[in-house]
């Protein structure tokens, strides 16, 4: 069997977080003997094509020269093309080059599996219906393409496609409200990487020189608005005169000035560290040194942060959107919160600081959660594989 995987994103090195969960799957699926290739944007200094392992990945580019490339990556496509009429020039062009690619690439594989929206859209113009097409909707599809516009093209599209990948019950039912038939729509959970589990908490805080005694919250991810970490810089302003606490902020985005500022006016700015972007081999580590994951978001999809949070052994506190809510067992694992609220959030991590005896059982908890197995890559690969294998069998 050959899959060709369309992707806005996809690991640049070693560590990437950018659509590491296309590779994780694509890996996986070839672990159970499926040929995968993947069609990915180009960045700058990167091959427009090379072997990861076994898996082939192509880069289209779509500007020169390549130093000008904007659409991908960074802050991810939607903010991008919000942040700049130049990038906004520039989709044009990243269509062509994706289209261009897709045709190509696409006539040697027996199905075309399309990673968000826009590469259902590229893989149709591309190819027509002349392939079986898979598509994974996550939560930035829905997101973006709310209104009556973007509910008739996720329509148009995803009703052209064999079957529709959601990552979360949520999605999967926003997809039906689309008009979308939910006989096409499969749920298929993302995994967890192994190297997420609980450890040595004290010897993670010195390697990362973050105090001992400390309560550590920690968020993980980009510093967009979405994830409303301006409500949580908000929530925290009135522990400014509290001693022994720290906020790390792993992550890298077009916000990390106006937070920085933000931090300072909440009166915070000591008590709240920017580390940047880390890598994937590194992000265990936080985890493990960590007290409480925090994930202040406006909309998400099935966030896996959350996933390696409690694999960790951490409880998390996070915001009653999307799928998350499908993740969080409220007051076992974590607590849940509304959007947009700093009081509630403030009230459960002042909960969770005072609490240390429940906050650790909650971390039990949610590891002996992750630990089920259904939350594996695996597991995820396996089900796609049952899927592929359904959708070439059909006449």
């Amino acid at each position: 069997m050959k899959v060709l995987m369309l992707t806005t994103g996809f690991p640049r090195f070693v560590g990437d977080l950018f659509g590491a969960f296309v590779s994780e799957q694509a890996h996986g699926l070839n672990r159970r003997g499926v040929q995968v290739s993947v069609l990915a944007p180009h960045e700058r200094g990167l091959a427009r094509r090379e072997t990861v392992g076994s898996i082939e990945v192509f880069r289209f580019r779509y500007a020169w020269p390549v130093a000008l490339q904007r659409v991908a990556y960074g802050g991810g496509i939607p903010t991008n093309v919000r942040s700049s009429w130049w990038v906004r020039l520039q989709v044009p062009f990243f269509l062509l080059g994706f289209l261009l690619g897709a045709r190509r690439r696409g006539q040697s594989a027996d199905l075309v599996h399309c990673h968000w929206t826009v590469s259902g859209l590229v893989a149709l113009w591309a190819l027509g219906q002349s392939k079986k097409m898979v598509l994974s909707v996550r939560g930035s599809d829905i997101h973006m393409l709310s209104g009556q516009f973007g509910r008739r093209l996720n329509r148009s599209i995803a009703s052209r496609m064999h079957r529709v990948v959601a990552v979360s019950e949520d999605i999967a039912n926003k997809l039906v409200d689309a008009g979308v038939e939910r006989e096409k729509i499969s749920v298929i959970y993302n995994g967890v990487d192994g190297r997420f589990s609980p450890g040595d908490c004290l010897a993670a805080r010195g390697r990362l020189h973050i105090p001992s005694e400390s309560f550590v919250l920690l968020f993980v991810g980009l510093l967009v608005p979405v994830k409303g970490i301006d409500v949580l810089l908000e929530a925290l302003s009135p522990w400014r005169d509290r001693l022994g606490w720290k906020l790390y902020i792993v992550g890298d985005g077009p916000l990390l000035a106006a937070l920085k500022e933000r931090c300072a006016e909440e009166g915070i700015a000591s008590q709240v560290d920017f580390v940047g972007r880390r890598s994937s081999q590194e992000i265990p580590q936080w985890m493990q040194a960590a007290d409480v994951l925090v994930l202040p978001s406006h909309s998400e999809g099935r966030p896996n942060v959350v996933l390696e949070a409690q694999a960790s052994g951490l409880p998390v506190v996070a915001t009653r959107v999307g799928g998350t809510p499908e993740l969080i067992r409220e007051g076992e694992t974590g607590l849940l919160v509304e959007p947009g609220a700093a009081a509630p959030l403030r009230e459960a991590l002042d909960m969770l600081r005072e609490d240390g005896p429940r906050r650790r059982e909650m971390g039990v908890v949610a590891r002996a959660h992750i630990e089920t197995g259904e939350h594996s890559w695996e597991h995820s690969a396996a089900t796609l594989h049952s899927l592929y294998r359904s959708v070439l069998e059909e006449a």
